[in-house]
């Protein structure tokens, strides 16, 4: 997974690109806060809580969708629409 300048010149990873980058490669499915910890914590150390934040930011600039289904959160990377409407 590429890693931003800034990521590489500091030596830390940044969470939220980690995130947004996961979700984006697997743009056809959701996946819930849990779920997200243990596949990014093989990348960068994160907490259940940590991600919950990091969703809920990108969920306010409308970067992805959340969706509840039984009782659990879902988050799915927001498809942008190309072209112009007629």
């Amino acid at each position: 997974m590429p890693i931003s300048r800034r990521e590489f010149e500091s030596g830390e990873l940044d969470a939220g690109f980690m995130v947004m980058d996961f979700l984006r490669s697997n743009s056809d499915d959701a996946y819930t806060a849990d779920e997200l910890v243990e596949l990014i914590s093989e990348s960068v150390d994160v907490n259940k809580e940590q991600m919950r934040d990091i969703l809920d930011s990108l969920e306010r600039q409308g970067k992805v969708e959340v969706r509840v289904m039984r009782g659990v959160i879902y988050y799915i990377y927001r498809k942008s629409r190309l072209g112009f409407r007629v």
